[in-house]
């Protein structure tokens, strides 16, 4: 009998702990696997949407926390016009709005008559808002599916009735799922009079490096109260953001101690059962080294069931994210190999670890002690 069939009767012996203990670690590394999918989902999700913009630039608040946390007054957007190399400027109202169609609310984005940020709406059906046209909306496909909407329906944003005369098919999730309305309605409707969220900056030269970087110091200029970032860069600063980052990555270390935990605990009984058998394997000539290897495979063996089920988990928590109502509609994630194998290695790693304990103690024993017990 080698060492990994032994293992597998060992654990065999015993399914129910074996299960227990397995699933215990699923819980753990599907938990920090979903949890850290999703902090990853929701940031790529954000700069997809900011990319299909078609902004250089995008300015926010310094002030703010968050990327959607504060307003820029629209007398900044025609300094920053002003600046030379600077092409466009468009302001961007971005709020979830109350609605009667959807109780937790729909992320809206207010653009101005004429803005570039219009004529680079993919759209799949309609028009986009023609200057002057007002309480009209367009909606994200997904948006627009989920609330049963179509063209020429009205939607209820803070009170006010749209028109809906467009439906936009964009890449990004948030976009998706978002509704994008004339400027001046949204910020009529939410008590914002000449106030935007952010601004998006095109320049005329963006492979020009040394301009761009010109440029975003005249927008930086001390008093402005304003921070310019490539949208690849937006939410490298933004606090929540980084918060959901590091719960993420702190969520990956529970996780790998409770991995571990869970392996110490198995094997620690399972050793403790074994003492005899133990003994009979060091009176007939087994190493210690020897000893502790063949309850470490049990311990590889825990994991790797563990993280089985774990990974399954996270895919079936992935599958059942978009069925939630409201975030459903904005948040939709799944494991990839590049969050999967960092995971899975810091539970093996602290489970290997954990494992040598109960190992060490098995191996210790003298044959005679180990044989009386």
């Amino acid at each position: 009998m080698n060492l990994v069939s032994l293992a597998l009767r060992n654990l065999g012996q015993r399914p129910v702990r074996t299960l227990m203990c397995a699933l215990g670690i699923a819980v753990a590394v599907g938990t920090a696997l979903s949890l850290l999918a999703l902090a990853r989902s929701v940031q790529d999700g954000a700069r997809e949407g900011l990319d299909e913009t078609g902004a250089d630039l995008i300015v926010r608040p310094t002030y703010t926390s968050g990327l959607f946390g504060g307003f820029i007054p629209e007398s900044a957007l025609e300094r920053i016009a002003a600046i030379p190399g600077v092409s466009r400027v468009s302001g961007a109202l971005v709020v979830f709005a109350p609605s009667g169609s959807a109780p937790g609310g729909l992320l809206t984005f207010g653009w101005p008559d004429g803005s570039f940020l219009w004529h680079r709406v993919p759209l799949r059906r309609g028009h986009v808002p023609a200057d002057g046209e007002r309480h009209v909306a367009v909606l994200g496909d997904t948006a627009a599916a989920e609330l049963g909407k179509k063209i020429n329906d009205d939607i209820d944003l803070f009170g006010t009735s749209f028109k809906i005369v467009g439906i936009a098919r964009y890449g990004s999730t948030v976009n998706r799922s978002a509704v994008f309305v004339p400027l001046a309605d949204l910020q009529e409707a939410s008590y914002r009079a000449r106030q935007v969220t952010i601004a998006h900056v095109g320049v005329d030269d963006p492979g020009d490096r040394a301009g761009i970087a010109r440029i975003r110091d005249a927008i930086e200029a001390p008093g402005s109260n304003v921070v310019a970032s490539p949208p690849g860069e937006v939410l490298d600063h933004d606090r929540n953001f980084v918060l959901l980052e590091a719960v993420s990555l702190a969520s990956v270390v529970v996780a790998a101690f409770m991995s571990a935990l869970n392996v110490v605990t198995a094997l620690a009984m399972a050793t403790q059962e074994r003492t005899r058998e133990i003994g009979i394997f060091s009176a007939i000539g087994w190493s210690t080294g020897r000893i502790m290897q063949s309850i470490l495979i049990e311990g590889v063996f825990l994991w790797a069931l563990g993280c089985a089920l774990g990974v399954a988990l996270c895919f079936a928590a992935a599958w059942l994210v978009p069925f939630i109502p409201v975030i459903g509609r904005l948040i939709a994630f799944r494991p990839v190999a590049m969050l999967i194998v960092p995971v899975a290695g810091a539970a093996l790693l602290l489970s290997l670890l954990g494992a040598l304990l109960p190992a060490w103690r098995a191996a210790r024993r003298l044959p005679a002690e180990a044989l009386r017990r």
